[in-house]
């Protein structure tokens, strides 16, 4: 990705019963007239480091088909 990219989790909800992380990561670059949303499911431990999750969010967000961005 860019380095002038900068990125956000917009909303980030876990789900006990399934493990798993449901998120929207945007994406903000220049020249994108509003932020790219990329719905991610990701599942992993309740107890994961924020900095792991977002990290794993945002790769995840990438393998989705916006890492040219």
């Amino acid at each position: 990705m860019h380095h002038a990219t900068a990125t956000r989790i917009a909303r980030l909800f876990y789900h006990a019963a399934r493990r798993r992380f449901d998120a929207v990561v945007e994406f903000f670059a220049p020249g994108l007239p509003e932020p790219l949303r990329v719905p991610v499911v990701f599942e992993a431990p309740p107890d994961l480091a924020y900095r792991d999750l977002t990290r794993a969010l945002t790769r995840a967000a990438q393998r989705r088909g916006i890492g040219g961005v």
